[in-house]
Protein backbone atom coordinates (compact mmCIF):
# COMPACT_ATOMS: atom_id res chain seq x y z
CA UNK A 1 0.00 0.00 0.00
CA UNK A 2 1.36 3.52 -0.73
CA UNK A 3 0.32 6.72 -0.51
CA UNK A 4 1.41 9.46 -3.25
CA UNK A 5 1.11 13.30 -2.50
CA UNK A 6 1.50 15.82 -5.17
CA UNK A 7 3.00 19.43 -4.72
CA UNK A 8 3.46 22.42 -7.42
CA UNK A 9 6.79 22.69 -8.96
CA UNK A 10 5.87 18.89 -10.80
CA UNK A 11 6.62 16.93 -8.01
CA UNK A 12 5.22 13.99 -6.37
CA UNK A 13 6.30 11.71 -3.48
CA UNK A 14 5.45 8.46 -3.16
CA UNK A 15 5.48 6.42 0.44
CA UNK A 16 5.65 2.80 1.09
CA UNK A 17 3.33 2.36 3.91
CA UNK A 18 4.49 -0.16 6.60
CA UNK A 19 2.39 -3.54 7.25
CA UNK A 20 0.51 -2.54 10.18
CA UNK A 21 -3.26 -2.08 11.76
CA UNK A 22 -2.27 1.73 12.32
CA UNK A 23 -1.62 2.34 8.62
CA UNK A 24 -4.18 0.88 7.13
CA UNK A 25 -6.74 2.63 9.63
CA UNK A 26 -5.18 6.11 8.76
CA UNK A 27 -5.09 5.26 5.30
CA UNK A 28 -8.87 5.03 5.32
CA UNK A 29 -9.11 8.19 7.62
CA UNK A 30 -6.33 10.61 4.90
CA UNK A 31 -8.39 9.66 1.55
CA UNK A 32 -11.29 11.48 3.45
CA UNK A 33 -9.70 14.89 3.96
CA UNK A 34 -8.70 17.82 1.74
CA UNK A 35 -5.87 20.54 1.57
CA UNK A 36 -8.59 23.19 2.72
CA UNK A 37 -8.58 21.47 5.82
CA UNK A 38 -5.36 21.73 6.51
CA UNK A 39 -3.43 24.26 9.49
CA UNK A 40 -2.09 26.87 6.99
CA UNK A 41 0.15 28.34 10.34
CA UNK A 42 1.98 24.44 10.94
CA UNK A 43 1.76 23.24 7.17
CA UNK A 44 5.57 24.03 6.39
CA UNK A 45 7.26 24.00 9.69
CA UNK A 46 11.32 24.17 10.44
CA UNK A 47 12.39 26.71 7.35
CA UNK A 48 11.21 29.80 7.40
CA UNK A 49 12.30 33.07 5.99
CA UNK A 50 13.36 36.10 8.41
CA UNK A 51 10.89 38.02 7.35
CA UNK A 52 8.17 35.86 8.11
CA UNK A 53 10.00 34.55 11.30
CA UNK A 54 9.49 37.94 12.39
CA UNK A 55 5.79 38.96 11.20
CA UNK A 56 4.72 35.60 13.13
CA UNK A 57 6.84 36.71 16.21
CA UNK A 58 4.84 40.44 16.22
CA UNK A 59 1.50 38.26 15.85
CA UNK A 60 2.15 36.23 18.97
CA UNK A 61 2.11 39.61 20.77
CA UNK A 62 -0.33 41.05 19.00
CA UNK A 63 -2.56 37.63 19.98
CA UNK A 64 -1.02 37.83 23.81
CA UNK A 65 -2.37 41.71 23.70
CA UNK A 66 -5.69 39.97 22.78
CA UNK A 67 -6.18 37.06 25.06
CA UNK A 68 -5.18 38.90 28.26
CA UNK A 69 -8.09 41.29 27.37
CA UNK A 70 -9.86 38.05 28.41
CA UNK A 71 -8.25 37.25 31.72
CA UNK A 72 -4.73 39.06 32.19
CA UNK A 73 -3.40 36.81 34.32
CA UNK A 74 -2.62 34.12 31.83
CA UNK A 75 -0.18 35.33 29.60
CA UNK A 76 2.95 36.91 30.36
CA UNK A 77 4.68 38.38 27.25
CA UNK A 78 8.12 37.08 27.26
CA UNK A 79 11.02 39.21 25.09
CA UNK A 80 12.21 36.41 21.96
CA UNK A 81 15.65 36.56 20.91
CA UNK A 82 18.34 34.13 20.26
CA UNK A 83 19.68 34.00 24.05
CA UNK A 84 15.89 33.80 25.69
CA UNK A 85 13.44 31.95 22.81
CA UNK A 86 13.76 28.66 24.31
CA UNK A 87 12.65 29.69 28.20
CA UNK A 88 10.42 32.66 26.55
CA UNK A 89 7.90 30.45 24.64
CA UNK A 90 7.93 27.74 27.08
CA UNK A 91 6.36 30.92 29.59
CA UNK A 92 4.09 31.92 26.89
CA UNK A 93 2.63 28.79 26.69
CA UNK A 94 2.15 27.37 30.09
CA UNK A 95 -1.47 28.63 30.66
CA UNK A 96 -2.52 27.91 26.77
CA UNK A 97 -4.07 24.53 27.64
CA UNK A 98 -6.03 25.88 30.98
CA UNK A 99 -7.73 28.58 28.66
CA UNK A 100 -8.48 26.02 25.65
CA UNK A 101 -10.44 23.61 28.01
CA UNK A 102 -12.32 26.11 29.41
CA UNK A 103 -15.74 26.91 28.28
CA UNK A 104 -15.32 30.05 30.14
CA UNK A 105 -13.29 31.33 27.47
CA UNK A 106 -14.74 29.86 24.21
CA UNK A 107 -14.88 32.98 22.61
CA UNK A 108 -11.24 33.54 22.59
CA UNK A 109 -10.33 29.68 21.49
CA UNK A 110 -9.93 30.99 17.96
CA UNK A 111 -7.36 33.66 19.21
CA UNK A 112 -6.01 30.87 21.04
CA UNK A 113 -5.77 28.11 18.34
CA UNK A 114 -3.57 30.47 16.41
CA UNK A 115 -1.67 31.83 19.26
CA UNK A 116 -0.46 27.92 20.08
CA UNK A 117 0.12 27.43 16.11
CA UNK A 118 2.44 30.46 16.11
CA UNK A 119 4.45 28.94 19.29
CA UNK A 120 5.02 25.84 18.16
CA UNK A 121 5.72 26.72 14.78
CA UNK A 122 8.24 29.35 15.87
CA UNK A 123 9.71 26.20 18.33
CA UNK A 124 10.78 24.41 15.41
CA UNK A 125 11.84 27.23 13.14
CA UNK A 126 14.00 28.83 15.70
CA UNK A 127 15.67 25.31 17.34
CA UNK A 128 17.03 25.65 13.41
CA UNK A 129 17.75 28.94 12.92
CA UNK A 130 19.15 29.72 15.89
CA UNK A 131 21.54 26.62 16.60
CA UNK A 132 25.18 26.71 15.52
CA UNK A 133 24.63 22.61 15.58
CA UNK A 134 22.92 22.84 12.32
CA UNK A 135 24.33 22.62 8.86
CA UNK A 136 21.64 24.18 6.88
CA UNK A 137 18.91 26.76 7.93
CA UNK A 138 16.57 23.73 6.34
CA UNK A 139 17.81 20.68 8.52
CA UNK A 140 14.47 20.50 10.75
CA UNK A 141 12.46 21.08 7.77
CA UNK A 142 9.33 18.91 7.36
CA UNK A 143 5.28 19.02 5.85
CA UNK A 144 2.55 18.34 8.60
CA UNK A 145 -0.87 17.64 7.28
CA UNK A 146 -2.52 18.42 10.25
CA UNK A 147 -6.43 18.43 10.31
CA UNK A 148 -6.69 19.12 14.17
CA UNK A 149 -8.60 22.47 14.10
CA UNK A 150 -11.38 21.58 11.24
CA UNK A 151 -11.86 17.32 11.83
CA UNK A 152 -12.87 16.59 14.84
CA UNK A 153 -12.37 12.93 14.94
CA UNK A 154 -9.95 10.77 16.73
CA UNK A 155 -9.56 7.50 17.58
CA UNK A 156 -7.84 5.05 19.78
CA UNK A 157 -4.52 4.25 19.25
CA UNK A 158 -4.25 0.13 18.91
CA UNK A 159 -1.60 -1.35 21.79
CA UNK A 160 -0.25 -2.78 19.07
CA UNK A 161 1.44 0.74 17.50
CA UNK A 162 3.40 1.56 20.41
CA UNK A 163 6.21 0.16 19.00
CA UNK A 164 6.36 1.98 16.12
CA UNK A 165 6.99 5.23 18.06
CA UNK A 166 10.33 6.39 17.48
CA UNK A 167 12.32 9.71 18.01
CA UNK A 168 14.57 8.94 15.38
CA UNK A 169 13.27 10.60 12.25
CA UNK A 170 15.19 10.74 9.15
CA UNK A 171 14.97 12.13 5.48
CA UNK A 172 11.46 10.31 4.12
CA UNK A 173 9.79 9.15 7.36
CA UNK A 174 6.28 9.48 7.33
CA UNK A 175 4.41 9.52 11.14
CA UNK A 176 1.12 10.23 12.75
CA UNK A 177 0.78 14.05 13.84
CA UNK A 178 0.25 14.51 17.64
CA UNK A 179 -3.46 15.05 18.25
CA UNK A 180 -3.38 16.21 21.70
CA UNK A 181 -4.06 19.69 23.36
CA UNK A 182 -1.26 19.41 26.12
CA UNK A 183 2.67 18.19 25.44
CA UNK A 184 4.21 14.80 24.90
CA UNK A 185 7.58 13.59 25.48
CA UNK A 186 9.76 14.50 22.47
CA UNK A 187 8.56 17.67 22.87
CA UNK A 188 8.80 18.46 26.11
CA UNK A 189 12.66 16.76 25.61
CA UNK A 190 13.39 19.11 21.84
CA UNK A 191 12.77 22.32 23.76
CA UNK A 192 14.34 21.55 27.23
CA UNK A 193 10.81 22.16 28.57
CA UNK A 194 11.08 22.55 32.49
CA UNK A 195 7.91 25.05 32.78
CA UNK A 196 5.13 22.68 31.42
CA UNK A 197 3.23 21.50 34.37
CA UNK A 198 2.25 17.99 34.93
CA UNK A 199 -1.14 17.70 34.10
CA UNK A 200 -0.26 18.93 30.58
CA UNK A 201 2.08 16.12 29.86
CA UNK A 202 -0.09 14.06 27.68
CA UNK A 203 1.44 10.97 25.94
CA UNK A 204 -0.29 10.50 22.34
CA UNK A 205 -3.63 8.31 22.74
CA UNK A 206 -5.33 9.51 19.86
CA UNK A 207 -4.76 9.72 16.15
CA UNK A 208 -6.77 11.31 12.74
CA UNK A 209 -5.81 11.67 10.02
CA UNK A 210 -2.89 14.18 10.39
CA UNK A 211 0.68 13.28 9.84
CA UNK A 212 4.36 14.70 9.13
CA UNK A 213 6.46 13.94 6.45
CA UNK A 214 9.94 14.31 7.45
CA UNK A 215 12.17 16.37 5.17
CA UNK A 216 15.49 16.24 7.53
CA UNK A 217 19.31 15.94 7.74
CA UNK A 218 19.73 12.49 8.38
CA UNK A 219 21.12 13.06 11.72
CA UNK A 220 21.47 9.71 13.32
CA UNK A 221 23.93 6.73 13.47
CA UNK A 222 24.44 3.98 16.12
CA UNK A 223 26.59 6.29 18.05
CA UNK A 224 24.45 9.92 17.63
CA UNK A 225 21.38 7.47 18.37
CA UNK A 226 22.95 6.21 21.88
CA UNK A 227 24.01 9.49 23.01
CA UNK A 228 20.25 11.00 22.47
CA UNK A 229 18.97 8.17 24.28
CA UNK A 230 21.37 8.88 27.18
CA UNK A 231 20.11 13.21 26.86
CA UNK A 232 16.57 11.75 26.75
CA UNK A 233 17.28 9.49 30.03
CA UNK A 234 19.12 12.29 32.01
CA UNK A 235 15.73 14.82 30.87
CA UNK A 236 13.79 11.99 32.06
CA UNK A 237 15.26 12.02 35.58
CA UNK A 238 15.89 15.56 35.77
CA UNK A 239 12.15 16.73 34.90
CA UNK A 240 10.97 14.50 37.67
CA UNK A 241 11.15 10.97 36.58
CA UNK A 242 8.54 8.69 37.47
CA UNK A 243 6.36 11.74 39.73
CA UNK A 244 6.46 13.53 36.60
CA UNK A 245 5.77 11.16 33.81
CA UNK A 246 3.77 8.38 35.63
CA UNK A 247 5.17 6.05 33.52
CA UNK A 248 8.25 4.35 33.15
CA UNK A 249 11.07 5.51 30.79
CA UNK A 250 10.98 1.65 29.43
CA UNK A 251 6.87 1.83 28.94
CA UNK A 252 5.77 2.15 25.23
CA UNK A 253 3.00 3.71 26.23
CA UNK A 254 4.62 6.77 26.95
CA UNK A 255 4.95 7.11 23.58
CA UNK A 256 8.21 8.83 23.21
CA UNK A 257 9.11 10.12 19.44
CA UNK A 258 6.16 9.81 16.98
CA UNK A 259 4.01 6.93 14.86
CA UNK A 260 6.20 5.83 11.69
CA UNK A 261 3.98 4.57 9.06
CA UNK A 262 5.62 5.17 6.05
CA UNK A 263 9.03 5.77 4.14
CA UNK A 264 9.56 7.33 0.82
CA UNK A 265 10.15 4.68 -2.30
CA UNK A 266 9.72 7.40 -4.97
CA UNK A 267 10.38 11.11 -6.04
CA UNK A 268 9.46 11.97 -9.29
CA UNK A 269 10.46 15.92 -10.59
CA UNK A 270 8.91 16.63 -13.97
CA UNK A 271 7.72 13.59 -14.34
CA UNK A 272 11.29 12.01 -13.99
CA UNK A 273 11.98 9.40 -10.86
CA UNK A 274 15.35 10.86 -9.19
CA UNK A 275 17.84 10.01 -6.58
CA UNK A 276 16.48 10.31 -3.17
CA UNK A 277 18.94 12.98 -1.82
CA UNK A 278 21.40 12.28 0.56
CA UNK A 279 24.14 14.01 0.66
CA UNK A 280 23.89 17.75 2.26
CA UNK A 281 23.83 19.73 -1.21
CA UNK A 282 21.03 17.51 -2.96
CA UNK A 283 19.06 17.71 0.89
CA UNK A 284 18.92 21.19 0.53
CA UNK A 285 17.75 21.49 -2.93
CA UNK A 286 15.21 19.60 -2.52
CA UNK A 287 13.85 20.86 0.65
CA UNK A 288 14.21 24.39 -1.48
CA UNK A 289 12.07 22.95 -3.95
CA UNK A 290 9.35 21.96 -2.02
CA UNK A 291 9.31 25.00 0.53
CA UNK A 292 8.45 27.04 -2.99
CA UNK A 293 6.10 24.59 -3.59
CA UNK A 294 2.06 23.64 -2.32
CA UNK A 295 0.25 20.90 -1.66
CA UNK A 296 -2.24 19.91 -4.56
CA UNK A 297 -3.36 16.69 -3.32
CA UNK A 298 -2.89 13.16 -2.14
CA UNK A 299 -4.05 9.70 -2.49
CA UNK A 300 -3.84 5.89 -1.42
CA UNK A 301 -2.74 2.84 -4.04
Amino acid sequence: MQFVINFTNDISIIYDLIDEEIAQQWANLIVKRNTSELCKINHYTGYGSEELINSRIQRLYELADKINQYDNTRVVKQDINQATWKVALHIMHVHFPEMKNDPKYQEAWPLLTEYNDIIHWLESVLLNVWSSKMASESSLFRVALDFNKTVFESYDIPESAYKLFTPFNSFGDLSLHYTHVGKHAIELFTVNDFECPPEQFVPQRKFNASCRLYLVDNFFNDITKIQYINRWKKFYIDRGGIDFWKLDINDPTLAFGYCKIGKINTIIVDGKEIKIPTSLIDLNNFRQMIATSTVIDWEIK
